[in-house]
């Protein structure tokens, strides 16, 4: 079970929801919510019943059937479902229960305080709201004095704390089927013990990953997770941490103990590839990669892809056919190979190729089952054509910019319509394309026209951006952009 769950049945389910992440995404380009994140990892319909805004951590349950649907629904109607919430504020804590009537948005909201204690230099309240009006907790608190502690909103701290200091600590209800009282609790948040960006960010983490099954993360984001000038990944019991300016010093003696390599993005990568000696083995969804730190930026895994291979993998693939395209080790190839795919991997590299080679056999996957192809992807594209190849899936996931044949130079922004034009022939009818790009300057909508002009045979193009450990500083936008299209 993965660590954020709490509790789960047939009818139910309840996570501890990470600070950051929304209930559900805003739009359809926008980052994944909680809510579609969870449907698709267990690949069935979840109800909403209740919210949390983005930056409020814990408890919330979802509905998993129909019978529990309306359970939940009349308890939420009735109010008989109880929430209790905490929360740190720099003011003073109300000397003894103070219950708030105040209307939000013209509606009756009510909401009872009470101390519970301190945390350092924070007090901590524990908030009962009997009604569940949109940023109730946090509006009552400020409007009464003890504003909760990083709420831009409604205090405007003068030093700004990694997160809001809120946390809806548990929920009580009613089973929907045996009627017996459930009460899910989520713990205390470390952070507030300890309210410093690194606390968050390794917190934030742990809930999504179980070592045993992930191990490989992003785990600073740039100024998402307050170092503005840093990305630290770890990979396995080893981390890769990249500096855009000069190294970080409170993270280099935080990291200090651990297995750090270091990289100046001021840099160009050298281009070479590690040798099969420097390679180490990590974990992802369950399977194994090898990785390299003494190569540049080139590790061999891209760690923003984890939800695409997730994807593959968890995908009925017996049979299929694939063909992965700018396949650099294979991550993808041995995802949809573990899910019963024969699989054509098309690299430029042959160093790269013979890497992915070695992840298939470290996977239990017989290499020679599958096509290795070494060569310009542009060009094997339209030979296969040529050839009348066809594919169940075909896999894009091209560099940015790169140098194709005869010198001429390849843009995503500008080519990607093209690209795909060269790929729709090989898809078979009703098969499924995947696009991708980490182009910045290519936006959502553009990126989608281009994958309409490429192939007007694409329909229910369903879009991604990164997953949630690839966070998103507010005012930023998500770089990856990716698109699973069915083909008529």
């Amino acid at each position: 079970m993965e660590p954020f769950v709490l509790f789960e049945d047939d009818h139910l389910l309840a996570v501890n929801k990470p600070a950051g992440v929304n209930t559900h995404a805003p739009d359809r380009l926008a980052m994944e919510g909680l809510h579609e994140w969870l449907q698709r990892r267990r690949g069935q319909p979840l109800a909403i019943h209740h919210r949390l805004d983005k930056e409020t951590s814990g408890v919330i349950v979802f509905g998993k059937s129909a019978s529990a649907n309306r359970s939940l629904t009349e308890q939420f109607e009735q109010k008989t479902v109880r929430k209790t919430y905490i929360f740190l504020t720099a003011a003073a804590a109300p000397s003894k229960p103070v219950q708030v009537s105040s209307p939000i948005d013209g509606k009756p909201a009510t909401t009872s305080f009470e101390s519970a204690g301190n945390y350092g230099r924070f007090a901590l309240i524990r908030a009962t709201p009997e009604t569940g009006r949109t940023h109730q907790i946090r509006l009552h608190a400020a409007q009464n004095g003890f504003a909760v502690a990083g709420d831009a909103l409604y205090e405007k701290p003068t030093t700004p704390l990694p997160r809001l200091m809120l946390h809806a600590a548990s929920l009580e209800l009613r089973h929907p089927q045996t009627r017996e009282t459930l009460r899910f609790d989520a713990p205390t948040p470390a952070i507030f013990s300890n309210p410093d960006w690194l606390t968050a960010a390794r917190e934030f983490r742990s809930l999504l990953f179980d070592p045993a099954d992930t191990n490989a993360c992003r785990l600073v984001s740039g100024a998402a997770d307050g170092f503005p000038d840093a990305m630290v990944d770890r990979y396995g019991d080893r981390l890769l941490a990249q500096w855009y300016a000069q190294p970080n010093p409170a993270l280099r003696e935080a990291f200090g103990d651990q297995k750090l390599v270091e990289r100046s993005m001021e840099k160009q990568p050298t281009g070479e590839t590690a040798s099969p000696e420097s390679r180490f083995q990590i974990v992802e969804n369950g399977l194994k990669f090898l990785i390299s730190l003494d190569a540049g930026y080139s590790t061999g895994l891209f760690l923003d892809q984890r939800e695409n291979r997730r994807r593959l993998l968890t995908s009925n693939l017996r049979g299929k056919t694939v063909l992965n395209t700018f396949a650099y080790t294979c991550a993808f190839s041995v995802a949809a190979a573990r899910a019963g795919a024969i699989v054509t991997s098309l690299d430029l590299s042959k160093r790269y190729l013979d890497w992915g080679r070695d992840n298939f056999r470290l996977n239990d996957i017989n290499p020679e089952a599958h096509d290795f192809i070494y060569g310009d992807c542009f060009d094997w594209l339209a030979r296969l054509a040529k050839k009348g190849r066809s594919y169940d899936m075909v896999l894009l996931d091209p560099p940015t910019f790169s140098t194709v044949k005869k010198g001429r130079p390849f843009s995503a922004e500008k080519d990607y319509a093209k690209l795909v034009a060269l790929a729709e022939p090989l898809v078979k009818a009703g098969g499924a394309l995947f696009c991708s790009t980490n182009a910045r300057s290519l936006i959502p909508q553009r990126f989608l026209d281009a994958i309409q002009r490429g192939a007007p045979r694409a329909r229910r193009m369903q879009f991604a951006t990164q997953p949630f450990d690839f966070r998103v500083a507010s005012g930023e936008k998500p770089y990856l952009k990716t698109v699973w299209a069915e083909l008529d």
